[in-house]
């Protein structure tokens, strides 16, 4: 398989996994007062989809930050605020 057709895969794959999580959220929700739909979660496939599209590489970015145990910080905010 081509790292063409792997990507390819994977982001079919992805979409799939992520569609079964949302008809499942917005069926069982608790609370029924404010129902959720589908397209509530259209910004979060839109993040993660990139993720997967660009093939950013999480590992590369976090490997310049030490590890805790290397006096590094315990959480690393890595989708800071806009200024205000």
């Amino acid at each position: 398989m081509t790292a063409q057709n792997e990507t390819t895969y994977f982001e079919n794959e992805l979409r799939q996994r992520f569609d079964e999580l949302v008809l499942w959220a917005v069926k069982n929700r608790p609370y029924n007062g404010n129902s959720l739909k589908p397209t509530d979660f259209d910004d979060s496939w839109k993040q993660i989809s990139r993720l997967a599209r660009e093939g950013v590489d999480i590992g590369k970015r976090n490997a310049a930050v030490p590890e805790p145990s290397e006096n590094g910080p315990q959480y690393v905010n890595s989708n800071p605020a806009p200024w205000p």
